[in-house]
């Protein structure tokens, strides 16, 4: 494997050293398993489009609610607009 980039040594380097990981395979390993479930997650996002996709083409669409979906989404926020735990 090559060397990485002068910047992002430095910035795996800032990681570690302010404790944010213990050692630069740490960071790599974390990146690593983010990286895996972004691909699993966006794998999921786009077989869902392509199963609306197919009911669209044939005909099973409904009209979109947009005050339902807001409130769902509301639902899901605590008091400052971030996610609930």
């Amino acid at each position: 494997m090559s060397e990485p980039p002068h910047d992002l040594d430095h910035y795996v380097a800032a990681k570690v050293s302010s404790g944010e990981f213990e050692t630069p395979e740490a960071f790599f390993l974390e990146t690593a398993r983010i990286y895996r479930e972004l691909e699993e997650r966006h794998a999921g996002l786009r077989s869902l489009i392509a199963d609306r996709l197919e009911e669209a083409r044939q005909g099973q669409v409904m009209p979109l609610d947009v005050a339902s979906l807001q409130a769902e989404l509301a639902a899901e926020l605590d008091d400052a607009g971030r996610p609930q735990a």
